[in-house]
């Protein structure tokens, strides 16, 4: 008997606790935008639009209508909110035009009423609504004043990328080796797109010479070759920013290798003796070539040329996915003539597409048994090697010879750093 009273005195308590939780993140939310509503018709000077009461009254509303389960209550209390709001918009409209409030108080009530059952979602939202309707003035300055017709198109051409194509394309390779994926070749291609406009956003806020250091660091997070590829492309179109280009390409090697030990401390730790000197030699490299860089291109100079031209070039991010393509499938054709025993071959031809999955591939094939960790790290090391490689071949082919005379003295520093490393570890026994 104790035993059943106590289970149902715990029901009780957490069906009370929920409750309390909903109806407290309804009060806040009502609150918060009933706040910024209040301020902003005091700053109109009216006292008939609704405002911190009246929004903080419709959210607990909603929660309640909620708590009820009854759908007539839904249906009475949501006609009567429109009926209201609309009543309120025409009394107000000669003063108030625009229908923010009235909106915002509809998306109260749903917020109040979400908040029992999805607490969490319905903050969020809470949150994010008042953030919009409190930065008007700034939202209308930059869609306004600051933001071009041109850019609008491209981020519509991207947004359409990203969220129109892509989901549409096969997720299943279409080619008789097995290694050319429509999805993942157009994943690339919006990616090639995106590090573009980050670079071209960074540039406008930050400046030219801070925005391409930032960008370059950021886009390493994502592909340290196609970063490479998208400020060098930035630095062939407008010469003036070459320094600031080339600090940015080399900070996005810093990213690949905070990237390349994590990974090896998560997959195999007992590769880290054997790469994590070498790979944090070639960041230490790549940091002070990059800083280098970056303050030179804070020396005494000629005026920096204004931010012009697109965000980013479609044609030129679609030929690098075709290239990537055509990577996958030499890689595959090599694979093949090389059969099973050949894993090292393979990770090391793996670089040439991406350090960090073939860097993971020699951990597992360790931690299997399939290689020992000497070998394993070995591979590692000619994979990350060749992936160097390819970021001094997509700064030739990208930023042209003055980005690449200047950048590629880091990748080489950078693979002599790893191979002194390796040499000077080797021989550590395997524990």
């Amino acid at each position: 008997m104790r035993g059943r009273l106590h289970q149902f005195d715990h029901v009780v308590v957490t069906f009370w606790d929920s409750r309390a939780t909903s109806l407290t993140v309804a009060l806040a939310v009502g609150l918060l935008i009933g706040l910024d509503r209040e301020k902003h018709k005091s700053a109109g000077s009216s006292s008939s639009a609704a405002g911190v009461r009246t929004f903080t009254v419709v959210a607990l509303l909603g929660a309640m209508v909620a708590l009820l389960h009854s759908d007539v209550m839904i249906a009475v209390a949501g006609g009567g909110l429109v009926f209201l709001t609309a009543l309120s918009y025409r009394a107000n409209q000669a003063q108030y035009p625009g229908l923010t409030t009235e909106f915002a108080l509809l998306a109260t009530f749903a917020i109040g009423f979400m908040a029992v059952g999805q607490v969490e979602l319905a903050a969020a939202l809470g949150v994010l609504i008042t953030l919009l309707i409190s930065s008007k003035s700034r939202l209308h300055t930059f869609a306004v004043s600051q933001l071009s017709e041109q850019e609008l198109h491209d981020a519509t051409l991207l947004a359409g990328a990203a969220l129109i194509v892509l989901p549409l394309l096969p997720n299943q390779p279409i080619d008789p080796l097995g290694v050319v994926n429509l999805r993942l070749a157009w994943s690339l291609t919006v990616l090639m797109l995106g590090i573009n406009a980050l670079g071209y956003v960074a540039r406008r806020t930050l400046g030219p010479e801070v925005g391409l250091a930032v960008a370059g660091f950021c886009g390493g997070f994502v592909s340290s070759i196609l970063t490479i590829a998208a400020i060098g492309r930035q630095a062939h179109a407008q010469p003036s920013l070459l320094r600031s280009a080339v600090a940015g390409a080399a900070f996005s090697s810093i990213a690949t290798v905070i990237e390349l030990l994590v990974i090896i401390v998560i997959t195999n730790a007992r590769l880290l003796p054997y790469l994590g000197p070498g790979v944090a030699a070639m960041g230490m490299v790549a940091a002070v070539y990059g800083l280098v860089f970056e303050i030179a291109a804070k020396g005494p100079r000629s005026p920096a040329e204004p931010v012009s031209g697109r965000a980013f070039e479609p044609k030129f991010a679609i030929l690098f996915a075709c290239a990537f393509a055509f990577m996958l499938l030499i890689a595959a054709l090599l694979q093949r003539l090389l059969g099973p025993s050949g894993a090292q071959a393979t990770i090391a031809l793996g670089g040439l597409i991406d350090t960090h999955a073939a860097t993971a591939s020699a951990a597992r094939l360790a931690s299997s048994g399939t290689l020992g960790v000497i070998p394993a790290a070995f591979a590692a090391t000619l994979a990350i090697t060749a992936n160097t490689i390819v970021k001094a071949i997509a700064a030739v082919v990208a930023g042209g010879r003055a980005f690449a005379l200047r950048l590629c003295p880091s990748h080489l520093g950078m693979i002599i750093a790893l191979w002194l490393a390796w040499f000077l570890v080797r021989n550590i026994p395997t524990p």
